[in-house]
């Protein structure tokens, strides 16, 4: 009797150990395949929204950047165009007609930037596009856009000439000092008045007569500095608003245009 009580105490014994035993076994190779493919199907969900969310990303900053050097380009040309024939009339003098030429410029022709000179007189502290600053009044100052088409950089030349002189014509393009980078292109059309009422009758590249200007249409159109932003197949509008194929850098482009007057050209007379 004692021995079977302790046979049975010592079967009592063994099958706490053999419930652990069964409680601690791994995965099946199917349970463990199974999991090895949801983990890589997650990791490669976590991936392309990462890669998607990286590229909108690029495109964003870029688009962020062009828009300010878009605005930057307009601003720097419309302060020159805004300020083109400006007088400065001193206290001993009656002069009231600028002696120099407030505007001028050159067609490029298809494909090929334009270029634009303007003219103003400075006082005494007053800077052309380069930052010399005018050191006798009445001087004329003369900031002469054109663009860099291999570097694609949008350049201005200052020239300052004391009175009685006006500075010469520009010898050519691409001169002056760096103003912006990745700028692919510079048009500008002119508006004209034909009859004499200050009000433009029409747009044209090259006016016959620069008297009649009355106001600059300029365009530029910037690129990203980034490559690889856009798709291939992606099209943009160029200064001619034609729809342009992207380049095979895929660079994000845009177009700016804005309309100057030429303020000391309209005044209240008919």
């Amino acid at each position: 009797m004692k021995a079977t009580s302790m046979i049975f105490y010592a079967q009592l014994r063994t099958e706490p150990a053999d419930s652990n035993l069964k409680a601690q076994c791994g995965f099946t190779l199917i349970e463990l395949m199974i999991s090895m493919t949801l983990g890589l199907m997650l990791l490669l969900v976590i991936s392309t929204v990462f890669v998607s969310s990286r590229q909108s990303f690029r495109e964003q900053e870029d688009n962020a950047r062009i828009q300010e050097s878009g605005r930057f380009a307009l601003e720097i040309i419309g302060r020159s165009l805004k300020q083109a024939g400006h007088v400065e009339v001193p206290f001993d003098d009656f002069k009231v007609a600028f002696e120099g030429t407030a505007i001028s410029g050159t067609n490029g022709g298809a494909g090929v930037a334009d270029t634009l000179t303007v003219q103003h007189e400075g006082a005494v502290g007053d800077q052309n596009c380069e930052g010399t600053g005018v050191t006798v009044a009445g001087s004329i100052i003369q900031n002469f856009f054109n663009l860099d088409a291999v570097n694609a950089e949008l350049q201005c030349q200052g020239v300052n000439s004391p009175p009685p002189g006006v500075p010469a014509a520009p010898a050519g393009a691409p001169i002056g000092n760096v103003l912006l980078e990745n700028v692919e292109d510079l048009q500008i059309v002119y508006g004209i008045d034909n009859d004499a009422d200050q009000s433009v009758d029409r747009y044209v590249a090259v006016p016959a007569d620069w008297n009649q200007v009355l106001t600059a249409r300029v365009c530029v159109q910037i690129r990203s500095d980034k490559t690889n932003i856009v798709p291939a197949e992606t099209n943009y509008l160029d200064c001619n608003n034609t729809p342009i194929a992207n380049a095979a850098d895929r660079r994000l482009r845009r177009t700016f245009t804005a309309t100057f007057n030429l303020r000391n050209r309209i005044n209240f007379l008919p």
